[in-house]
């Protein structure tokens, strides 16, 4: 999968996408970034902790994958950003938005990144 043209399909859903960034189970990032022109919220060892607890939250999550099937995705509102994050097979995809974002249009996103993922895997 290029990950790098899935990053920027996802930008192109909508203008409010912030950040796109596929990460690994270490949450280093190995596609994506900071849509062009956006300023980060966070200060960079913060953005490192920040990924580093969405790794670990993976693995926590994947303790219950047997009893409760597999993630296809979580969604967190928050008062400055909208979060969401999709767990891939090997890697972490990592989507943030403008706060203004409402939750039905996050969720048609949602659902537009999860066609993309199946799409590229078959």
């Amino acid at each position: 999968m290029d990950y790098s043209k899935l990053c920027e399909s996802i930008f192109n859903l909508n203008n409010d996408v912030r950040y796109v960034a596929v990460i690994d189970d270490a949450g280093l990032p190995i596609a994506g970034g900071m849509r062009g022109g956006i300023d980060s919220i966070m200060d960079e060892n913060n953005e490192e902790l920040y990924l580093t607890h969405t790794a670990l939250r993976k693995s926590m999550r994947e303790r219950f994958d047997s009893t409760m099937g597999r993630s296809r995705f979580a969604y967190v509102e928050r008062e400055k950003i909208s979060i969401l994050t999709f767990y891939m097979n090997k890697y972490i995809l990592l989507v943030t938005m403008e706060p203004n974002i409402n939750s039905h249009t996050s969720i048609d996103i949602a659902e537009d990144i999860l066609e993309m993922i199946n799409r590229k895997r078959q």
